[in-house]
């Protein structure tokens, strides 16, 4: 009865997001903008999987804790998307050579038996990329 639909976030800079979020193959396929100039609204597609971007024009800076994993999974509220790869390292050198990320990460295997990395955004939001489908 219920499927994943999308994940919502409000970024700074709408075009930098756009372009970062490209980079990791998703697509633009809606988008609005209110007629005063004060909100942007873009839907970007990668599979079935929907990410959309809020971009107002007057916004409030994220709190500190929510730039790190390890101060933000204790403060409740959402935390991070993921995305899978077949591939960890190639995933991270594609990463490197489109500048996404400024050194190769350091891959890990979580508790629940599954090797990922993190990387920021433009605006600081955490994703994380792993290894293989978690399903």
């Amino acid at each position: 009865m219920f499927s994943v639909d999308h994940y919502a976030i409000s970024v700074k800079n709408l075009d930098a997001s756009i372009a970062f979020y490209q980079i990791l193959e998703f697509e633009v396929v809606k988008s609005f903008q209110a007629e005063d100039g004060s909100l942007s609204i873009v839907h970007m597609k990668n599979g079935e999987f929907i990410l959309e971007l809020f971009a107002y024009k007057e916004c409030k800076d994220m709190p500190e804790s929510a730039l790190s994993l390890n101060s933000d999974l204790p403060v409740i509220g959402s935390k991070h998307f993921g995305l899978y790869v077949g591939d960890l390292e190639e995933a991270a050198r594609y990463l490197l050579e489109k500048q996404l990320i400024s050194r190769m990460p350091e891959i890990k295997t979580g508790r629940l038996g599954r090797s990922y990395f993190f990387l920021s955004d433009p605006n600081g939001i955490l994703v994380e990329i792993i290894q293989g489908a978690g399903r």
